[in-house]
């Protein structure tokens, strides 16, 4: 059956259905579960009782998938932001901690697929903070919500259907089967289709898990990477020094790794070229690449930040998420993993990213001001904004919501007091009528 669903995948990239119709916000969900069921025939692994159990009652999520497409924080968040949180201290902690335990499954997983631990475990420490946060959303329901806004999309389509194939053969328990907007699942985030391509064992059970199975699931991620064009024993990319002129090379938003032959001149050349032409490492010491690997001169904000000469290894990390911040996320915190040099050259600005303790303790200092509705968890919400925005403006700032480093300084300077516990000990002492009250509605995200 397996082998019957890989070649169904294989024709159904070329395969487009003939409906026509591209789903809209406003269109009712069933005429596109009626308009996939008609794809049934084209997807024989998938039997028709299969189709009507799981699509009976799906929740039609397009308006959470739509607005979500559109706030994905490696396009929204400035690069230091985003880097601070996926790549901080206790993420690199946690890692060691995890690959010391993983220590003979990943030396097999390394043996069989030629990655290396320290990326594996990297990508799952960034996908889903090695396995702490879980996905909420049935993966059925979003992956037809998904094919249903683009009825065109032979992609998307496939994922619904390895969704269903996935349930039907008991790969994946349906109380179990969860994920984000987009329909990724597991501790490393697999899209149905391409988990079925690409499953393998890491535990020696008889079949891969990766929503239970650490072993598995960094199993899996290694064998996609490797099917990305991962090439074993090259670092996915070095920090360098470029000499002002090549600035005008360097990656743009959007960019990645080498797509093309190299070009004398341009942004993809070999390292023999990228040596010639003045590139050096960050200390000053030569590339020590293999001088005919193509590589790339990337500068995520430009040359007055940091650089890096990207790899085809980088290239196959940015395949797994499509955005740079991304791959580099993944690059930098692997590195930090080996106990690797940190990064070298600080970005360009006066107001730098804060990890996730630091932004915690941020938080802390918000409610001390009395921002009491929120919480300290570390990560971003409305409310959180809602609070730096207007200790922004009380400071005669212009307000903007983003929490950094140069408003944490300023808010340790003052030292406030707990606000917050003085309104709770004032609450406590309310009469009892007071407090027979209804209780409030269930508080919103930090």
């Amino acid at each position: 059956m397996l082998r019957l669903w890989i070649s169904a995948l294989s024709s159904a990239v070329v395969l487009l259905t003939q409906t026509g119709a591209t789903g809209e916000l406003g269109e009712p969900l069933e005429g596109c579960i009626a308009a996939l069921r008609q794809d049934l025939p084209r997807h024989p692994e998938v039997s028709t009782k299969t189709f009507d159990t799981h699509t009976r009652e799906v929740q039609d999520l397009r308006p959470l998938i739509d607005n979500a497409t559109r706030a994905q924080p490696e396009f929204q968040l400035p690069i230091w932001d985003y880097l601070a949180r996926r790549a901080d201290a206790q993420r690199v902690e946690q890692g060691r901690e995890l690959m010391a335990r993983e220590a003979t499954a990943l030396r097999v997983i390394g043996q069989r697929h030629g990655v290396d631990g320290a990326t594996t475990v990297a990508v799952f420490g960034v996908e889903t903070d090695y396995g702490r946060v879980g996905g909420t959303w049935p993966v059925v329901d979003a992956t037809l919500s998904r094919a249903c806004l683009n009825l065109k999309s032979a992609e998307r389509k496939q994922h619904f259907f390895a969704a269903l194939w996935l349930l039907q053969e008991g790969v994946v328990r349906r109380e179990d089967f969860k994920g984000s907007w987009a329909g990724a699942f597991g501790m490393t985030q697999f899209m149905p289709a391409t988990f079925v391509r690409h499953m393998s064992d890491g535990d020696g059970a008889s079949a891969a898990d990766i929503i239970h199975s650490v072993p598995d699931a960094l199993a899996t991620t290694a064998r996609y990477l490797r099917g990305l064009g991962w090439s074993e024993g090259l670092p996915w990319g070095i920090e360098v020094k470029a000499p002002p002129a090549l600035g005008a090379v360097s990656a743009l938003e959007g960019e990645h790794g080498c797509l093309g032959e190299p070009t004398p001149g341009g942004r993809c050349r070999s390292v023999a070229q990228w040596a010639e032409a003045g590139l050096v490492r960050v200390d000053g010491s030569p590339l020590a690449l293999p001088p005919s690997t193509n590589a790339a001169l990337m500068m995520p904000a430009g040359p007055q930040g940091p650089a890096w000469l990207v790899t085809p290894n980088y290239q196959a990390i940015w395949r797994y998420n499509r955005a740079d911040a991304y791959a580099l996320a993944i690059g930098l915190l692997s590195d930090a993993l080996r106990g690797g040099p940190s990064q070298r050259v600080a970005w360009p600005t006066d107001d730098p990213g804060l990890s996730r303790a630091e932004f915690r303790e941020l938080q802390s200092l918000l409610m001390r001001r009395g921002h009491c509705e929120m919480r300290v968890d570390g990560a971003e919400g409305p409310r959180t904004s809602a609070a730096v925005r207007a200790e922004e403006e009380r400071l005669g700032w212009t307000p903007s919501g983003r929490g950094g480093g140069r408003l944490l300084a300023a808010l340790r300077a003052e030292a406030p007091g707990d606000a917050c516990a003085v309104m709770a000990a004032g609450t406590s002492a309310a009469p009892a009528s007071a407090a027979s009250a209804p209780a409030s509605a269930p508080s919103s995200p930090s």
